[in-house]
């Protein structure tokens, strides 16, 4: 993937919101470098959901400039915004 240099200037849309418009929706967002069982927990509870779900999941890549070493501080800023 091609990433630009500077990062995206515009707001990034929330996908979890969107999708929270919706009466019936099942959404959860989740790091396993933060927390493995809220994200298991969130991932059985969108399967046992009777309707639609979507869990988002936040991990770091050492190909976004992010040192591997600060994986589970970048994780945790993700899910904690």
């Amino acid at each position: 993937a091609k990433f630009a240099e500077t990062g995206k200037l515009t707001a990034k849309k929330d996908l979890g919101q969107y999708a929270m418009t919706y009466k019936n929706v099942y959404v959860a967002s989740i790091s396993i470098h933060v927390n493995h069982q809220q994200a298991i927990r969130a991932i059985l509870e969108a399967e046992a959901h009777p309707g639609p779900a979507v869990v988002i999941c936040y991990s770091p890549c050492i190909s976004q400039g992010f040192p591997m070493a600060e994986a589970i501080t970048h994780a945790r800023e993700a899910i904690e915004r």
